[in-house]
């Protein structure tokens, strides 16, 4: 009952806040913007219901991080371009106490939006367009759901502790040089540079599936205005202040939502150019109020193929039949 007046959230939230009327609709406010100026994608997480109530500040492309030594070492000259490929490497490069991928299958909150990357690159979703049915036993989502878990499963090509691993124990082990690949967004270079020194890595991107186009999770970040903030008129100063583009220039940890910004020297520099590479094939979190709770279906569904109780095909039909009550 005593909201604060501004909130900076992930996308995957901002639906979930927006249906029970957590936040000010700012859909007038935000007609007033030169929205062409903005990547068009994350509008997208920002609206409900035909509906506005946030503004995006910047995007986050997703990217492989790869252990380069464990490259050199097995004789791989480049990043695999397929996703078959993609299970070979993994396979070349596991032995001697070292795995080619650092699989998350415990049902960490991180869970969904590393797989979420795979069902992209196999062109699947988890809802229909229209968000009011489940995607999630359409062919291309049970091909991603057993490329995932094949990684284990079938491959063993991912540490063995997958299943009760999150997102704090792979990274420990990419840094380690115990796991050779993982997926994750630009805010992992700061990490990986402060707490692994030593480690030698570069990123690539994922590779989609065979005769299919890049497609790459590209999560955003929002302001938004509590509906219950006291200070709506002021806030909304303090955010447009904030939004313009030599301000989002040097606030943003990533990449700047605004193409004007994104003409900052800052981002035309090789350790950004593999990010800015990906925004064009950016595709945001699905939009729907229910995300978390249809992230804990996909993380059980991960973990009944895993664990070897299901099959890809039985555990993405189990899903999406509890997917549909969820948003039918």
């Amino acid at each position: 009952g005593d909201p604060p007046d501004v909130a900076y959230m992930d996308g995957r939230w901002v639906p979930e806040m927006a249906a029970p009327g957590l936040l000010l609709d700012i859909t007038e406010q935000a007609a007033k913007l030169d929205r062409s100026d903005w990547y068009d994608e994350p509008w997208r997480g920002a609206e409900l219901r035909g509906r506005i109530f946030a503004v995006p500040d910047r995007i986050d492309p997703w990217l492989v991080y790869y252990n380069t030594d464990h490259f050199q070492k097995a004789g791989i000259t480049r990043f695999p371009a397929t996703m078959a490929e993609l299970a070979e490497t993994a396979k070349k490069l596991t032995g001697d106490g070292v795995y080619g991928w650092g699989l998350i299958g415990a049902k960490d909150p991180s869970l969904i939006s590393r797989f979420i990357n795979f069902l992209y690159a196999h062109h699947g979703d988890l809802l229909t367009p229209d968000g009011k049915r489940s995607a999630f036993s359409q062919p291309e989502a049970v091909e991603a759901l057993r490329f995932y878990t094949d990684l284990l499963v079938k491959h063993k090509a991912a540490q063995p502790s997958a299943m009760a691993n999150g997102l704090n124990e792979v990274n420990q082990l990419f840094m380690a040089g115990r796991v050779s690949m993982i997926i994750d967004g630009p805010w992992r270079m700061g990490t990986l540079r402060e707490q692994a020194p030593n480690l030698k890595w570069a990123v690539a991107q994922l590779p989609p599936a065979a005769g299919k186009s890049p497609r790459f999770l590209t999560s955003s970040w929002y302001y938004a205005l509590f509906r219950g903030g006291k200070n709506h008129e002021q806030t909304a100063k303090f955010v447009e202040f904030l939004l313009r583009p030599e301000n989002m220039a040097k606030s943003v940890v990533t990449l700047p939502a605004r193409k004007s910004a994104a003409k900052d020297p800052r981002f035309h520099t090789p350790e950004y150019q593999p990010w800015a590479a990906a925004v064009p094939h950016a595709v945001p979190f699905t939009v729907t109020d229910k995300f978390t709770e249809i992230a804990d279906v996909v993380g059980d569904a991960v973990q009944q193929v895993l664990g070897g109780r299901a099959t890809a095909e039985a555990a993405a039909a189990e899903a999406s039949r509890r997917i549909d009550t969820l948003v039918g």
